[in-house]
């Protein structure tokens, strides 16, 4: 399937959203394609925007790996971008562990240096 098959088949799908109800927090079926098959997704209707980059994120991944090893069956690339995004994720939770615990770093030096001026202005009077 050509990059622009597949963006024909999204962009019909997307027109084809159909509305649950109409209150400003329902949930709309939006429906996806994904590597050219199509799946309803119940979805927030202020996430709809993004589950639409992902639905493009996971779309250009998979043809980016499908360029690479064009063998690989349909199965096989859905599972390494699983495996892709996971490991993003985890990444991000890293980094998130990390700046949490400078950022705890910093207010003990911060509460230190204001108890230490606290101090030395007090002591002065």
């Amino acid at each position: 399937m050509t990059d622009n098959n597949l963006q024909k088949q999204i962009e019909t799908a997307e027109t084809k959203t159909q509305w649950l109800n109409s209150e400003p927090d329902a949930s709309k079926i939006v429906n996806i394609v994904i590597s050219g098959a199509t799946y309803p997704v119940n979805c927030p209707v202020d996430e709809i925007a993004s589950l639409k980059k992902a639905t493009r994120y996971i779309n250009d991944f998979i043809n980016d790996l499908r360029k690479e090893a064009p063998t690989l069956s349909h199965e096989n690339l859905l599972v390494l971008c699983c495996l892709n995004m996971y490991e993003k994720m985890d990444q991000q939770e890293s980094q998130n562990k990390s700046t949490s615990i400078q950022e705890q770093r910093m207010q003990i030096l911060l509460d230190k240096i204001t108890k230490d001026a606290d101090s030395i202005l007090t002591s002065k009077h």
